[in-house]
């Protein structure tokens, strides 16, 4: 082999060497120009810092004050990655749902607001309907889980006892004023007769208000349901109002209504939740609910005027099905999970079954909601929501975190809270604290 050749080879093998040891340095300095902060199986980037503080304002810091940003950050996301290792009380875990829960939904309910509008025709109708004053005598047959309660009635009970007044009416065995000294619960309204009016349109239920504005004297209506209890009622009278009607009175009427006047919008969202309960079939169990209550009661958790908390109605043992979600029978306990999960309905205490069985039927409604979303990635800007919700949820881990260890040890400072963590999972701060 001549020398040359061999010259030839080993500058050939130099070159090479320069090249992987060249790519190597490149690759170094591109994650090191990318990671400001490494640790044990993940990193804080320059992107993710940007995501989360003012990338002009961060370049005016001082080193000092760049090392203290990153550094915080750091131990965020190492809180959020190890947060089963690091956080005692496990309960945490429902406040980060809930923060996930809370975003999807507040996206529904705006998506649900931008498709809302009046029609012309329910325009028209409620324009009408606030010229005209009705009276209206009404039979309120009342149970355990409406909100004028009675305590030793069943809804089932009240809607059997409602159709049997309405048949009797009908079959005239009784007048609608025998009906009422008969049938009324209350003595106040066996002394006004049943009379209520003259009413104006949107004093009452909007079931109610629904049926008696397009209804004539003479009438009679029900058993309607309404969440005071069943109504059977005889519309007495209806009067033409005699003030005039307010200049541009439908522009006005029209921007009242989109900003939830008359209940239209709330009855809006109702039409969705009920296509909802469709899509997954969802149903409430009542006479379970009501089973529940009684339980409640009869163990004495209800206490006046606290009420019973929903955290505690798992302490009645009953075990029964309060609801069906799809083919998953959902008991108490379940419910119990998804309060601490939504909003802040594990501070609620009901003081009535009414609130209870309403409490329910919102969760399930919210739960519904949250389904709905995750199958409507058509309709929603995941991506921005998922950030927005992984920020929260480590600043939540964040502060639990540091006040969980200064509790256990009140001379401790975030500085050496960050140093432990730093020295359990390998925490790496760069020392050239450029942000480009």
């Amino acid at each position: 082999m001549s020398p040359f050749f061999i010259i030839s080879m080993k500058k050939k093998q130099f070159t090479y060497i320069i090249i992987a040891v060249f790519g190597f340095i490149h690759s170094s300095c591109s994650n090191n120009n990318n990671d400001l902060a490494t640790y044990r199986g993940g990193s804080v980037t320059r992107s993710y810092l940007t995501k989360h503080i003012n990338k002009s304002k961060y370049k005016k810091y001082s080193n000092d004050e760049k090392l203290s940003t990153i550094q915080k950050f750091s131990m965020r996301k190492v809180i959020y990655d190890y947060s089963e290792e690091l956080i005692i009380d496990k309960s945490i875990n429902n406040k980060t749902k809930q923060i996930l829960n809370d975003e999807k939904l507040e996206r529904v309910f705006d998506y649900i607001l931008k498709k809302y509008s009046v029609s012309d025709s329910t325009l028209d109708f409620i324009y009408n309907a606030e010229l005209v004053d009705y009276t209206v005598q009404d039979i309120l047959v009342t149970h355990r889980l409406s909100f004028s309660e009675h305590k030793d009635r069943s809804p089932q009970e009240a809607y059997k006892l409602a159709a049997i007044i309405r048949k009797r009416i009908d079959n005239n065995d009784i007048t609608f004023d025998e009906a009422v000294s008969i049938y009324a619960d209350h003595p106040t309204v066996e002394i006004r007769n049943g009379m209520m009016g003259p009413l104006r349109y949107g004093k009452l239920p909007k079931e109610l208000d629904d049926i008696i504005w397009q209804s004539m004297p003479g009438d009679i209506n029900g058993p309607l349901e309404t969440k005071f209890g069943y109504h059977v009622f005889h519309i007495v009278k209806r009067e033409q109002r005699k003030q005039p009607v307010a200049k541009n009175r439908k522009k006005t009427l029209r921007r009242e209504i989109e900003n939830g006047r008359y209940k239209l919008l709330d009855h809006y969202t109702d039409i969705f939740a009920e296509e909802w309960f469709k899509i997954f079939d969802i149903e409430l169990f009542i006479e379970n609910i009501d089973t529940l209550w009684q339980r409640a009661e009869d163990l004495d958790l209800f206490v006046v005027p606290e009420g019973v908390s929903i955290l505690r109605l798992n302490e009645a043992g009953y075990q029964a099905p309060l609801a069906r979600i799809n083919d998953q029978m959902v008991t108490v306990d379940w419910f119990i999970e998804q309060a601490q999960q939504h909003g802040n309905y594990e501070q609620s205490n009901f003081v009535k079954a009414y609130f209870l069985y309403n409490t329910l039927i919102d969760l399930l409604r919210r739960y519904s909601a949250v389904m709905w979303y995750d199958i409507s990635d058509d309709q929603f800007n995941n991506k921005k929501m998922r950030q927005m919700v992984l920020s929260k949820q480590e600043t939540l881990l964040y502060k639990h975190y540091v006040a969980q260890e200064t509790k256990i040890d009140s001379m401790l400072t975030e500085e050496m809270i960050f140093n432990r963590l730093a020295l359990k999972y390998n925490i790496q701060v760069r020392k050239d604290l450029t942000l480009d």
